[in-house]
């Protein structure tokens, strides 16, 4: 099993608009394509938040493939939206992880 995490950091003032949108479009629409399931969201905390305020996004996915399928199926479209509603106030960066047991 692999987490697809996204690193979302974005500016005061867009901050609540931004996680609402997460919540009501990307996250639905993510989910409506298979190949990515389980969505998890956390807050970051930093030494200096005014800056801004940073948010991971995290989605389960099988393999290297679905996640490749997904992200051209619907992954890209998002964040092209994304781009479109918030410009430069919001910037990310994608890890993909891989699950360990303990």
């Amino acid at each position: 099993m692999l987490i697809y995490n996204t690193t979302f950091h974005t500016e005061i003032s867009c901050y609540d608009e931004f996680v609402t949108w997460l919540r009501q479009e990307y996250i639905p629409g993510a989910m409506s394509h298979k190949g990515v399931s389980e969505p998890r969201m956390a807050r970051i905390y930093g030494e200096d938040d005014s800056n801004g305020r940073s948010v991971s996004l995290q989605f389960n996915t099988p393999d290297l493939d679905t996640l490749s399928e997904w992200y051209n199926d619907c992954g890209s479209r998002w964040v092209e939206l994304l781009q479109k509603k918030f410009g430069n106030k919001v910037a990310g960066f994608a890890t993909i992880m891989e699950q360990l047991e303990i």
